[in-house]
Order: structure tokens, then sequence, then C-alpha cells
């Protein structure tokens, strides 16, 4: 069994693309992503997703009856009839996810996932080289890295994850989860690394876009896994108001008690900017709009 490799890209004329690869490519990319997914089914017990467990080693998140809308399977089952990627920066740069898959027993089809992001595109914007037979040699064209792991697989319906940060960069998931309660925001406001001056008034301010964040924000881990100088420091480039202030030994994230601020805080925390490795412009994910413009 030889496994194609496809794109998921936001471009929706050209939603699903297939790579054209040689043999030996191929069959290397067979080898690799097969042991990839070994790894990945080596989980113990799967939980059903409910937007705030995370889970453990030895445990994956599932989505039950998730809707495969871009029809990925047919893809997988009908290679030919995806169109070609295009070798270009930009549309590259429209890449969401690479899959592959193949029919398992019964017809059904299951679907091998790595989300994508713009570090891992070769570019051709200045010069690309690679070591081999003791020189460096000039990379020619386009090209893209592979990640080491899968970040989701998809198989009658039941989408497992480990992260649900990682998957919702390749889909609409939305639906699946559940906006923040009071108790929730209360829960957030406590935190060890955050501040809040009044938590009811942040319970007031808190819409249904504000719950959602916090949804999410809580959900990724990013409080607990990047350092508070890492995240200020960033915050600085891209002139977000992320105020500290020591409370007692540690520095703390201090909440703006102005809604407009909060928002740019909280949508800063669910990593909704990002800066264009081509030309340093400073974006925001959902609507590629430059900050500031």
């Amino acid at each position: 069994m030889s496994l194609n490799l496809f794109a998921l890209t936001s471009d929706p004329s050209k939603r699903i693309v297939k790579f054209e690869l040689s043999s030996d490519v191929q069959n290397e990319l067979t080898t690799y992503i097969k042991t990839q997914e070994a790894t990945f089914d080596q989980h113990e017990e799967e939980i059903e997703f409910d937007g705030k467990y995370k889970p453990d080693e030895g445990e994956v998140l599932f989505i039950d009856g998730y809707d495969d809308i871009d029809d990925l399977s047919s893809a997988v089952e009908n290679p030919l009839s995806a169109e070609v990627v295009e070798p270009s920066e930009d549309f590259f740069s429209e890449i969401k996810a690479l899959f592959t898959g193949y029919t398992i027993d019964g017809g059904d089809v299951k679907i091998l996932l790595q989300n994508f992001d713009r570090r891992r595109i070769i570019s051709t914007n200045g010069l690309s080289i690679f070591h081999s037979s003791n020189v460096y040699k000039k990379i020619e064209g386009i090209g893209l890295t592979i990640d080491h792991k899968l970040t989701a697989t998809l198989e009658n319906g039941k989408l497992k994850f480990f992260s649900f940060h990682n998957t919702r960069q390749m889909f609409d998931l939305s639906e699946y989860y559940k906006v923040a309660t009071d108790d929730d925001v209360t829960e957030f406001a406590a935190l060890d690394i955050i501040k809040s001056e009044n938590t009811d008034e942040l319970i007031e301010m808190s819409d249904s876009w504000v719950r959602r964040k916090i949804s999410l924000i809580q959900q990724s881990g990013i409080l607990q896994n990047v350092p508070i100088n890492e995240m200020k420091a960033v915050a600085i480039e891209f002139n977000i108001p992320f105020l500290t202030e020591i409370d007692g030994t540690e520095e703390v994230i201090k909440l703006p008690d102005n809604k407009s601020d909060l928002k740019k805080l909280l949508r800063f925390l669910d990593e909704d900017y990002y800066k264009s490795p081509l030309s340093n412009t400073a974006f925001v994910t959902n609507s590629k709009r430059a900050v500031g413009a």
C-alpha cells in the first residue's frame, strides 16, 4: 500500500489538492506516516471531547459523528480527481493541513492528518540549502517539511486528537465546545498567572465572544505552557495590551478592565496573531487583516 499526499487549504476554489510525488518519495512517505499512525494509536483510553478535559498520557480525545464536510475521504479513494498543488509561495500559505489515508476493511476510509503552518514552508524567498554528500546544495523550487507526528485521525465519523488547539487549526470545531459559564470565568480569573481586580465585573463584561475565547484558552493550556516573559515579548511586538504586575514573588497577567482591551488580550492568548515570514507584517489570522489597519 502506497499513500498519496494531499493538502487541505483555505482556498474555496481549491479546497483539496494533491502533491505529485516521485515513487521513492511516496514509498518513504508511506513508511514515515505509517510509523506515526502506530505511535498515535498507542493510546489506552478514549475520552469524549467536552471542551474542558485535557488528556493525560495514554488518553486521546474524540468527537463522534464529525461531519467530513470537505469530503477528505473521496480524495483518498479517488486521488486522480484532486487538482495538483500549485507550487507557489502564495498558494502554500493557504495550506491548513496535510493529509493522507487508506481504505480499511469494510470499505471505510481512515484519514491521517497533520496541521500545517507557514514555518513548514521551504521558501524560494532567499537561498535555501541542504546538506548532501559532505557539501551544501541549493534547494531548487519551493518545498515543505512534513511533521514527525500526526495531529488527528478521522475514521467512520470519529475524529481523534490529543490537542484541540492544533486540530481546530484544520477544522471548524466551534459547534463541539461550549462557551465558558460564570463558574468557568471565575475559575479563569482565579488562575495563579491571572490577576482580576473585580471578577463580578469580568463576568458582566463577558459576552459570548469573550466566553468562547476563555474556553479556548483554557483548553489550549497556553497559560500553563508558555513562560510569561515570552508572552510579554510577543505582545509588545504586536502592540497588544499586556499588563503584568508582581503578586507576591510571581509575575502575573493583569486583566484589562475594559472590554476592548480584554478582547485584544484574549485574542492574543488564543494565538490569533502571526507574523508573515515574507513581508514581516503582523496579521490577525481570521481575516488576514494587517494589525493596525
